[in-house]
């Protein structure tokens, strides 16, 4: 079976989207500890990500995270094709964000 190139694109940036981490961006403190506002797909990924970020702990300043209706079958490769439909789509899916500050 040969993929047209406008499915194959689409498979590879759903693919793509899957695999990538937590987006990490800067937040000035003014001299202060580093501080960090983080995004990704789950709490569990974007607390790792500030632990890796701050070795020494952090402290947790803001959290949320919301989730995407869970619809039909609710196997992983479902949920997955899904929240690749939403990304396609520009429309959210499961989200988490934290601010934290590193701790000295």
């Amino acid at each position: 079976m040969r993929l047209r190139p406008p499915l194959l694109a689409c498979l590879l940036a759903a693919t793509a989207a899957g695999c990538s981490g937590p987006q990490v961006r800067s937040v000035g403190t003014g001299g202060g500890p580093p501080a960090f506002e983080l995004r990704g797909d789950s709490a569990a990924a974007v607390l790792a990500e500030a632990a890796r970020l701050c070795p020494k702990g952090y402290a947790l300043l803001r959290q949320s995270q919301q989730f995407a209706p869970v619809q039909g079958d609710d196997n992983a490769a479902t949920q997955w094709l899904q929240q690749a439909g939403f990304w396609l789509e520009g429309q959210p899916g499961n989200q988490a964000q934290a601010t934290v500050q590193c701790q000295g």
